[in-house]
């Protein structure tokens, strides 16, 4: 776009200025309704890492809102890539399958509900949290994990979550995890309550 005259650059900065507060509002209504989604449905993993970019993607409109005001932008890419590596290490940080699975204890106290199903497929990082649920809830749970701690690790393979989920299962004992059985049963408690007639 040409920017000699002084109307062409207002123009300019008016249009840039509303197509990316535009997108803004877009990013803050997805972020939203995604957290909305999580409280009413539970939290996955997938579900925090879309939340994850939507923030930085946020963050990058803001970006180039100012160096629209500024006319200068090259310090753009440089400043998101470094965005991107801490949100990266944030996620890291935060344990995302340990996060879910708290926050998903933390909505089946709430309201009663809770996916099973799904917390079962999470990987050992959720062994600690997930031993605090009842049966047979946990039973369901913990049986995928379990058996997928069955065999030993090599040496070049081992991970911290993978031995403090060995720890806590040692802990309860084999009589706390399950199979499908508890599976079929700790499914209920993700359905809607349903009134008598």
């Amino acid at each position: 776009a040409r920017r000699e005259r002084l109307v062409e650059r207002v123009l300019l900065r008016v249009l840039l200025g509303l197509i990316s507060g535009l997108a803004i509002v877009i990013v803050v209504s997805a972020l939203f309704r995604m957290y909305t989604y999580q409280k009413v449905y539970s939290f996955t993993g997938e579900r925090v890492f879309v939340m994850a970019f939507e923030l930085l993607l946020g963050v990058v409109l803001l970006m180039i809102l100012v160096a629209g005001i500024r006319w200068r932008g090259s310090w753009i890419p440089r400043l998101t890539v470094a965005l991107t590596v801490a949100m990266l290490l944030s996620l890291a940080a935060i344990n995302p399958d340990a996060f879910v699975a708290r926050r998903n204890i933390a909505r089946y106290e709430e309201t009663g509900k809770i996916d099973a199903w799904y917390l079962r497929a999470l990987s050992a990082d959720a062994t600690p949290a997930l031993a605090n649920l009842p049966d047979p809830i946990r039973r369901c749970t913990l049986s995928w994990i379990a058996e997928e701690l069955d065999d030993p690790d090599p040496w070049y393979a081992w991970n911290l979550g993978r031995l403090r989920a060995r720890q806590t299962l040692d802990r309860l004992g084999p009589g706390a995890i399950g199979d499908y059985d508890d599976c079929r049963e700790a499914d209920e408690y993700d359905l809607p309550k349903r009134t008598p007639r």
